[in-house]
């Protein structure tokens, strides 16, 4: 955890704003594309944001908010915050790294899913990578990263798509496209998300990386039951309720345990599985990784058995 100062708050639209936070003593490590902080607001609002851009030297870092009106506060506690406050920030952490090699890359952004996306055009473009951006938004005006994308001098392999005079983008013309064995980065609303998944069968080879902003609909439909967790330091059992989650009942015994978002997205409460089968409810790991059943998010995933060992 680290303290840091907000230097600058920025408008980029009627809903965007831009966060420079200092920070206090030393600098911040794991400043990398794809990377988020946690930020820890009033009344012990832990939200997360993804970083566009930071200094050379570490000690600064830039994050772009949305203020949502009708969420759960955390993106009008930013926004209210002056310049000159101090907040302690968590992180960096990076659960939507960008991958090395020599595919060619296209980065989909969505709204305010933009951000990562240009931290991540900015490195493909200091390593010489070939690569293509689309910003997707349903008018100019929305577009709050547009100036960061163009600041880069992407020129031709940049694309601002607005439809309302652009009309719907076709996705799946885009997918067809791509070079063999393409790599795709993507982060936005979760219907555009789905569209992109969907579209992706029409890719000849290669993987779809995403990031979510909430949870998928769907990850949480099936009925919860109650189960026994062990934890393998110890040999200590816990009993998880149908209505527990594993997070709260370890915070309640006194068990160390990262958290953040509690809602599957950050990756901040990821432990090791020892032993057992997980029922996976995060928006986090891939579907690869969840068929592994070596990890899960205490904060929302359960078992599908009777037990889970883990690695605490």
């Amino acid at each position: 955890m680290q303290t840091a100062k907000l230097i600058k708050k920025t408008a980029l639209s009627s809903e965007i704003t831009d966060f420079v936070f200092e920070i206090c003593d030393g600098r911040f490590s794991g400043l990398e594309a794809g990377a988020h902080i946690d930020v820890h607001l009033i009344d012990g609002l832990i939200r997360q944001y993804s970083l566009w851009s930071w200094s050379l030297d570490g000690r600064t870092l830039n994050v772009a908010v949305k203020r949502e009106d009708a969420g759960r506060g955390g993106s009008l506690a930013m926004h209210a915050l002056e310049e000159g406050t101090t907040v302690e920030i968590g992180g960096p952490r990076n659960h939507f790294t960008l991958q090395p090699g020599e595919r060619y890359v296209t980065l989909i952004a969505g709204g305010i899913g933009a951000t990562p996306l240009v931290a991540m055009a900015r490195e493909l473009l200091n390593a010489g990578r070939d690569f293509q951006v689309i910003y997707l938004v349903r008018s100019a005006e929305l577009a709050a990263m547009d100036g960061k994308f163009r600041a880069l001098g992407l020129d031709q392999w940049y694309r601002l798509h607005c439809d309302d005079v652009d009309g719907q983008f076709d996705l799946a013309a885009l997918m067809q496209s791509l070079p063999v064995n393409s790599d795709v980065y993507t982060c936005g609303p979760e219907p555009m998300l789905n569209a992109v998944l969907d579209a992706g069968t029409a890719m000849r080879g290669g993987t779809i990386h995403f990031e979510r902003f909430s949870a998928a609909a769907d990850v949480d439909q099936g009925k919860k039951t109650g189960f026994e967790v062990e934890l393998k330091s110890t040999g200590a059992v816990f009993q998880i309720g149908a209505e527990d989650t594993i997070l709260d009942v370890l915070k309640a015994h006194g068990v160390p345990v990262e958290f953040g978002c509690s809602e599957g997205l950050c990756g901040s409460c990821i432990v090791d599985v020892i032993e057992g089968e997980v029922d996976h409810r995060d928006g986090i790991l891939t579907p690869e990784e969840q068929a592994t059943n070596s990890y899960m998010c205490t904060c929302v995933s359960r078992a599908k058995g009777d037990r889970l060992i883990l690695d605490l």
